[in-house]
């Protein structure tokens, strides 16, 4: 089973992959409106196989926006997890931290998140 990990974000989203029970990051994808995720996330997952989507679900009005944006991939046919998402950004900058990614770079941490997000659930299987 493949999977797909969704940091969502209003600007940006960060994506993840599995690789049997491992995930990576995989890509940071701009995007322009909520319509305009959803439409490059179901790309993504046609044009590169994924069988589910995990998608980090935060609190307050982000996750009311995460949740319209799950149950609008479940509409076009996507099968979608559920998880949460709290101290993702954090562990995700810890990472990067400790892999000596340069402070510029970790600017963009949305697929390290993405992967946190991934890994946490693949670990829960």
């Amino acid at each position: 089973m493949r999977y797909l990990g969704v940091d969502f974000g209003l600007r940006r989203l960060g994506l993840a992959q599995s690789h049997g029970q491992i995930a990576s990051p995989f890509k940071v994808i701009a995007v322009k409106s909520f319509k305009d995720a959803v439409l490059k996330v179901e790309q993504v997952v046609k044009e590169e196989g994924f069988d589910q989507v995990v998608v980090g679900l935060p609190e307050g009005k982000v996750g009311q926006t995460v949740t319209g944006f799950i149950n609008k991939l479940r509409r076009d046919g996507i099968e979608v997890i559920e998880v949460d998402e709290t101290l993702s950004t954090q562990k995700a900058i810890q990472r990067m931290i400790e892999l000596n990614i340069s402070k510029g770079k970790r600017r963009v941490n949305d697929a390290y998140s993405a992967s946190i997000i991934l890994q946490d659930y693949l670990d829960s299987l």
